[in-house]
């Protein structure tokens, strides 16, 4: 192939994780980012930023320039579907900087990220989608199309940020077990709404879930739907729908008035991804890339960016040693692997006694929720693995939770 570009460091996938990852080291070094979309489209649904994603943005230098786009919520409150208070979820008992949630827009988010990246030195190739990797004793070779033209790209290393249909773990030939989640999602944002300033809500039923959370001027909602119901749904008619939700939350009735069609809403049928090696030489994988996870636990991009910011530093020592081996490459997964094991695990779990239609499962969910919300001890315990603070629960806490 025919080179057009020399870079330190070639990143695939300009999400989150690529964009936080390309901030950490374009001052230092020459970064590509390499985008399949012409740019930034506008999102339909929230992201909660929690303690671990907050804490690897101050770890990037990043976080004052996202905390004015989020809105910041302390507790979330869960309720039982006819509003009988399970829980208050109280994220301020956590001993930790930054223990609250930042709800905001991806898109926002990416916004502000790709503005950083351009100001410390980094450059993206826009609607240009990777097609082939090769990797060489003393660089990496890559192959992009943008258009009808083919591009041909060098670098020290490359990473995969390109989500859980990655192109570039494939390429790499990375032995991958693919899942998907018995939930499906759909995520929505409504107009603004008061009541949401203070806490934000969950509401379970038995195969049924769903949140409300503020964000600057909106309200992000999600919505848990059994594997094989979308079309049903869509057959009752948005309007319905829109009744089931304010029949849930009557305060919501007004803000959803911005939802206008089906288009509004993002319709998500996750996959569970486990990849048996993270790096190879020169090359690593980010995010969901290596570790999509269920939605339960909104861990998704918190974890990216705790990849990131590990990653980041990896990558420094591979330069400074001039060693791009896999077995240096490797201490970055080391690094990350339990922590993002132990959260599938756990939201896999989650997921089984919040969102089912069994109901002894959902019966134990509700009764371990309640018992949270009871005890500040429990409850710290359970928001500081949920927050991606922790990276087990001792046999003696399980048992806490269950008894």
């Amino acid at each position: 192939m025919t080179i057009t570009g020399s870079y330190d460091i070639a990143i695939v996938g300009g999400g989150v994780g690529g964009l936080a990852l390309g901030c950490a080291l374009a001052e230092k070094h020459h970064v590509l980012i390499i985008e399949a979309r012409p740019g930034i489209v506008p999102s339909k649904r929230g992201l909660s930023l929690q303690a671990n994603g907050l804490e690897a943005l101050q770890k990037l230098d990043l976080l004052d320039r996202v905390t004015p786009i989020g809105g910041k919520t302390s507790h979330v409150a869960c309720y039982e579907i006819d509003g009988t208070l399970l829980a208050d979820l109280d994220y301020s008992i956590l001993d930790h900087p930054y223990n609250y949630l930042l709800t905001l827009v991806p898109s926002e988010l990416e916004r502000v990220l790709r503005n950083e990246f351009s100001r410390r030195g980094g450059e993206i190739q826009e609607s240009t989608s990777f097609k082939e990797v090769v990797l060489h004793h003393d660089s990496v070779k890559l192959r992009a199309q943008r258009n009808a033209s083919s591009l041909g790209f060098s670098a020290s290393i490359i990473v995969g940020a390109d989500g859980e249909n990655s192109r570039v773990r494939n390429g790499l030939r990375l032995p991958t077990k693919i899942r998907e989640c018995p939930d499906h999602f759909l995520f929505m944002l409504a107009g603004p709404l008061d009541v949401l300033q203070e806490k934000a809500r969950q509401y379970f039923g038995r195969g049924k879930m769903v949140g409300f959370f503020p964000v600057p001027e909106g309200t992000y909602i999600f919505y848990y739907l059994p594997t094989g119901r979308i079309n049903d749904l869509r057959a009752r008619g948005l309007d319905r729908f829109k009744t089931d939700l304010t029949n849930i939350m009557p305060e919501i009735s007004g803000p959803l008035d911005s939802l206008t069609s089906w288009d509004d809403i993002v319709y998500v049928a996750p996959r569970r991804i486990g990849v048996r090696h993270w790096v190879t030489d020169r090359a690593a994988l980010l995010g969901d890339a290596v570790h999509a996870v269920d939605p339960s636990w909104a861990q998704g991009a918190n974890m990216t960016l705790q990849d990131a910011s590990v990653l980041a530093n990896t990558i420094e020592r591979c330069f400074q040693s001039s060693d791009f081996s896999a077995n240096r490459m490797k201490a970055y997964e080391n690094a990350r692997r339990k922590q993002t094991t132990f959260v599938q695990r756990q939201s896999d779990r989650t997921a089984r006694l919040t969102t089912t239609e069994n109901r002894f499962n959902y019966w134990l969910g509700k009764r371990i929720i309640r018992k949270t919300g009871r005890n500040k001890t429990l409850m710290r315990t359970a928001l500081k693995a949920s927050a991606g603070l922790s990276d087990h629960f001792s046999i003696r806490e399980q048992l806490r939770f269950i008894i």
